[in-house]
């Protein structure tokens, strides 16, 4: 069996209850222990059974998001005496998120730790700097910058003489809080990359352009008396958005009404005002030459509890609210959701990802005038309660995310150069998606959770389609080099490159990706791809049309 082995106990196949083992020679690694957001009780947790036959001698916490250390007390309720390694800032967060989390799960009834095993989890946490190796367990580890949420991380494990990159969540999309990740300058290749696939089916449009859409967006609904509800994810996205707003408003893009902080998203806030030297130098220079507050100044107000959110719900006067739950899952964001969404002059504007069976989710699916399920004002006590509300205000979705898209994930995985790839951190649709990118280069692996994989390229490329014998390739290159077709074979990208002789016109063959299928005995087939062919028709006929009409003119 190979010494280096993955185990995903949660997170693999879904957004949610990230938690990632890791064999390696000389002992294991645990990565995250995340919940999933809108369970509750041991739904929300990953497999942590399965550490009891492989238990860790060390653990890292990429970043503070409730779904990647949620589960971090239960951990420790097993593992009382483990090491966990983050950066300053997540250690910073965690204890904000664990202690909200804590809260929530209590109201719901079915709590996943004590105020006790939060305590000492804190004091577990063990924070290091980035680019500094740790090497105290056997195996050595580093911690990168993934962009993605302040303190956020990517791992490099190196274990027998072998190496693997955990890239965590990424992004590489620098923002107002956040630089975009690192990378190395040149390629540096390693035995295998466990990679997230949030958005491995999309790419993203423009982010430059979707922030001067929602600024456009909120202008539309203030100026037209409206109510602006924004659900926004505490950590990162709210005080990204705050930021966004505050510019505009400053520009003269957006009337100066009120910024309502509320839900989680309050003492978030306040903690990334305690952190500014770990924020982005941008950040600190502008706040140092304006010398205010970078998040709590201007029009924004945080707010304080029940009797002032009642006043704003109550108040006709535009305004903007950023409340957390991202997904309207809990938390203040579906109390402004039931007032404001019967009514058509508001709006609510979705900056985030939502996962499959979020309200969220649900909401964008919707026509404009349908219902949508919300937690019911009273369902957090006994963690269950749903209420139909009619959707009329305008309902849009705009593209701020944290994470990499599908081209920025490629490009990365590219500088690793990995033989072996896992994929993690998606749906179905966006881990399949991406992995048909990527395995005619790569050994590609997509284990479901408690699936132990092993991390080592297997030899075969899938979706490849040379026989790599190398008598069989050098018999392949003597017998083309008698001919006037030359085919070379690269065994670094599995491609065959076949040069046609001059008097072949090129005219016969569009442009465009084809694929080779090999069939049973000697008979293949060169077929252009789908969209391809599709582009290439439209084109022949958008050619026909236009000698139709010269010829009716003429």
């Amino acid at each position: 069996m190979s010494d280096l082995h993955f185990l995903g106990l949660g997170g693999t196949d879904e957004v949610g209850a990230s938690s990632y083992l890791y064999r390696l020679a000389e002992g294991n690694l645990l990565i995250d222990a995340g919940a999933r957001p809108g369970s509750i009780g041991d739904a929300a947790l990953p497999q942590l059974g399965l550490l009891a036959e492989h238990p860790p001698a060390a653990m890292i916490l990429t970043h503070a998001h409730l779904d990647h250390v949620g589960a971090l007390p239960v951990v420790i309720r097993r593992f009382p005496k483990l090491n966990i390694y983050c950066t300053e800032a997540t250690a910073r967060i965690a204890t904000l998120v664990l202690g909200d989390t804590l809260k929530v799960t209590t109201m719901q009834g079915q709590p996943l730790f004590s105020a006790g095993e939060m305590k000492r989890t804190l004091e577990r946490l063990r924070p290091v700097p980035y680019f500094q190796r740790i090497s105290d367990h056997g195996f050595a580890f580093t911690l990168f910058p993934s962009g993605h949420l302040l303190g956020a991380a990517s791992v490099l494990m190196e274990s027998g003489g072998r190496s693997v990159f955990h890239t965590g969540d990424v992004s590489n999309i620098s923002t107002p809080v956040v630089d975009a990740a690192w990378l190395p300058a040149a390629v540096t290749p390693v035995d295998a990359v466990v990679s997230e696939s949030t958005y491995g089916d999309t790419l993203l449009p423009s982010r430059k352009e979707q922030v001067r859409a929602f600024v456009a967006a909120i202008g539309e609904t203030l100026r037209g008396g409206g109510r602006v509800l924004i659900p926004s994810f505490a950590l990162g996205r709210a005080q990204e958005i705050t930021q966004i707003l505050q510019t505009a408003m400053a520009g003269g893009l957006l009337p100066a009404v009120p910024i309502h902080l509320d839900g989680l998203t309050r003492g978030i806030t306040e903690a990334y005002e305690d952190m500014l030297p770990l924020l982005p130098e941008a950040l600190q220079n502008r706040t140092k030459v304006s010398k205010q507050r970078p998040f709590l100044t201007g029009t924004v107000n945080l707010v304080k509890d029940k009797r002032e959110r009642d006043g704003i719900l109550a108040s006709d006067r535009p305004a903007v609210v950023i409340a957390s739950s991202g997904m309207l899952h809990a938390g203040a964001s579906p109390q402004y959701a039931r007032a404001w969404l019967p009514h058509a002059e508001n709006a609510l504007f979705v900056v985030g990802y939502q996962d499959a069976e979020s309200p969220g989710r649900r909401l964008l699916e919707l026509q404009q005038g349908g219902e949508v399920m919300l937690p019911a004002q009273n369902g957090g006590k006994e963690g269950g309660g749903f209420e139909a509300i009619p959707a009329y205000s305008r309902i849009e979705r705009f593209y701020l995310s944290a994470h990499a898209d599908r081209g920025g994930l490629l490009g990365m995985i590219a500088r690793y150069a990995p033989g072996k790839v896992i994929l993690t951190h998606g749906e179905l649709r966006a881990r399949s998606n991406m992995a048909g990118y990527l395995n005619s280069k790569h050994d590609v692996g997509l284990p479901a959770a408690g699936e132990l994989a092993a991390l080592k390229d297997s030899g075969k490329r899938r979706g490849s389609f040379m026989n790599t014998a190398p008598k069989k390739l050098e018999a392949m290159k003597e017998r083309h080099a008698r001919t006037t077709v030359k085919v070379r074979y690269d065994a670094e990208t599995h491609e065959v490159r076949i040069a046609l002789p001059d008097t072949l016109d090129g005219a016969l063959f569009g442009e465009g990706d084809y694929t080779l299928e090999v069939l049973r005995g000697k008979t293949s087939r060169v077929k252009l791809r789908e969209h391809d062919a599709e582009a290439i028709e439209g084109q022949r006929q958008a050619e026909e049309d236009r000698a139709a009409e010269e010829e009716a003119l003429a």
